[in-house]
Order: structure tokens, then sequence, then C-alpha cells
């Protein structure tokens, strides 16, 4: 009897446990950098979804915070330390980090630069920072300005994502 209580007892401390919400060995600390006033990178468009934050790095890459926190970032460009093709990054709130291969092309107009050792922020719980002029790091989690206990949707689960983008190598979490 014992030998089967024990693992229900555990199995139910487990399923009760949210998920740790850790940021990596060798993730940048992005609070680190002085942060950039947003509003000289804000756009809007004809959705909420194509409402946000646009900027471009010293390496090329064009970034697309969008205004609705699920939805997260989206960039484009030349990714260092990617393998030939793999063009594209993304990450939120509710989705790992993802390193990939654009289909869609390229998009017109310019994006504002973020410069190299500063911070973007705009409240939607994305933060970005350039610490050198060939690195991007963005980190999705609940913005501070939601309760502690905002509930996950039903569908999905808030978390803490990231990646990183850099001639040493690209990666995710």
């Amino acid at each position: 009897m014992r030998a089967l209580v024990v693992p229900l007892v555990v199995a139910g401390l487990l399923a009760g446990a949210a998920p740790a919400a850790a940021t990596p060995p060798g993730f940048p600390d992005l609070d680190a950098f002085p942060a950039v006033d947003p509003a000289g990178y804000q756009v809007f468009g004809a959705h909420p979804s194509m409402s946000g934050w646009v900027f471009s790095t010293p390496a090329g890459l064009r970034c697309q915070d969008s205004l609705i926190p699920d939805l997260g970032i989206y960039c484009r460009g030349p990714l260092p330390g990617s393998s030939s093709g793999v063009s594209t990054a993304s990450v939120s709130l509710t989705h790992a980090g993802e390193i990939g291969h654009d289909d869609v092309g390229t998009d017109e107009g310019s994006y504002p630069l973020l410069p190299t050792g500063s911070r973007f922020a705009a409240g939607n719980g994305v933060v970005c920072a350039v610490p050198t002029a060939d690195t991007l790091a963005c980190r999705a989690a609940k913005p501070d300005s939601w309760p502690v206990d905002t509930p996950d949707p039903p569908d999905r689960h808030y978390g803490e994502h990231g990646f990183v983008l850099a001639p040493a190598g690209s990666w995710t979490y």
C-alpha cells in the first residue's frame, strides 16, 4: 500500500507545481542595459495584431513586437551564429523561442535602430537588448503590470521564454 501512496502524493505535488521560470545560464542580463523610449518605435496597424513596435539592429535584423502580448516578437534578417537559410527568430509569453526559415520575404519600410548597448521594453512583457553590434537577446514573460495571479488561458500556459542571436551561436529557451 505504501508503495502506491508515495508515487500518488509525489504526482499530486508535481501536478500542482508551477513550472520554473528561470532564465538559463549564459542569457544576458537585459535589465543591465539602459532603456530607450518605446514611443519612437511605435507603429499602428489596421488591427491590434499589426500594431506595436518595430526596431532594427546594427547587424541588420528587423523586429516587430506586437501590441498583443501573446504574439510576442518576430525578427527577420541575417541571424548570426545560424546555418545558411535560417533567417527568423520569435518568442512570446506562451511559446518558447524559435529559430527558422523565412517563407514570407522581406518587408518594406525603415525600422528605427535599437543602438548597441541599449534595451527595448514597451511594457507588454517582451524585453530585448543589443549587448554588442552583432548580438540580440529577447525575453518574453508576464508583464510587470499584470497581477501576479493572472490565470493562464485555457489552451496555453504563460511562461518565460527567450532567444539569443549571436556569432558564437544562436539559441532559444
